[in-house]
């Protein structure tokens, strides 16, 4: 599935190539058997540039699915509608609402996932809401289904993975990025730096 408009910033349509090649390589060692009508859950997913090369990796066949995108902000919600909306093909429904990526628990009208997706997750900017939001994810799983993390930061991780094992996950793959496009504004920081992939356990 190809935008509707271009991205937002320079680089990102390499970015999230590179991107959808290493979703592809984790899902593979994860054992990803991708259903024929999949529900797919973007958590905290900003303006979801990832949102095409995500459903390619995650749903390579779907003739149906469900996508969801969730983020607290609600200008880069807009914009990953329309984005993305307009270029969806018959049979697939896209959507993305502003809410407290969370507090899904407290969303009871969304079914459960096969996959769930955090991009660059920020986990030491607030574990303890980290912690609510993984929990909520596993929880939000089909049985067999993955929930996969990227990060910017080898250190933090490692501490968003050790959360999500405290939380009773199962690592079924972990993937430094060969590729990964480095950041001057930290040291140590690079785009999709670390992918990892549970299950719920």
């Amino acid at each position: 599935m190809q935008p509707a408009i271009p991205f937002s910033f320079p680089g990102i349509d390499a970015d999230v190539r590179r991107l959808g090649s290493l979703l592809g390589l984790g899902l593979h060692a994860a054992g990803w058997q991708a259903p024929a009508k999949p529900a797919v859950l973007n958590l905290a997913c900003g303006r979801a540039d990832e949102t095409g090369v995500l459903l390619a990796a995650a749903a390579p066949l779907a003739a149906e699915l469900f996508y969801l995108g969730i983020d607290l902000r609600p200008p880069e919600i807009a914009e990953a509608r329309s984005r993305w909306i307009p270029a969806a093909p018959p049979g697939w429904q896209l959507d993305f609402r502003a809410g407290d990526a969370s507090r899904t628990d407290r969303m009871k009208q969304l079914p459960p996932f096969d996959f769930i997706f955090i991009r660059h997750q920020n986990y030491w900017h607030d574990p303890t809401v980290w912690l609510v939001l993984f929990k909520n994810a596993l929880a939000a799983l089909k049985p067999g289904g993955l929930l996969a993390i990227t990060s910017y930061f080898d250190r933090e991780h490692e501490l968003a993975s050790a959360c999500l094992l405290q939380c009773g996950a199962l690592r079924r793959a972990e993937i430094p990025h060969p590729h990964s496009r480095p950041l001057p504004d930290a040291p140590g920081k690079s785009v999709d730096r670390r992918l990892a992939v549970f299950s719920a356990g």
